[in-house]
């Protein structure tokens, strides 16, 4: 494997994201936008996966509520590509 590869995998090993989940409901369009630009960070979802966002990042569910105001959501704290929490490959690297 060649030094750019090697970059790569070792950024997917690293990569720290924030998934939320809202069991039973789809995140709206106004929700993504306030997320991006209140946390200023990138955003992946999945159409097989409407409950599911993923943060680049590591955001604390207090700060996520403070931008979604009344939202009910879950959030867990991951690091790399690798973690079998994760409901689908973001993208980010």
């Amino acid at each position: 494997m060649d030094l750019m590869g090697m970059q790569i995998a070792e950024n997917r090993r690293k990569l720290k994201m924030t998934v939320l989940h809202r069991p039973g409901d789809v995140w709206r369009r106004n929700e993504i936008s306030q997320l991006t630009i209140g946390l200023m960070t990138e955003v992946s979802q999945h159409p097989k996966h409407p409950e599911h966002l993923i943060l680049f990042g590591h955001h604390s569910e207090s700060a996520l509520k403070t931008i979604i105001r009344g939202a009910t959501f879950t959030a867990i704290q991951i690091i790399g590509l690798q973690d079998e929490r994760l409901p689908f490959n973001p993208g980010f690297v």
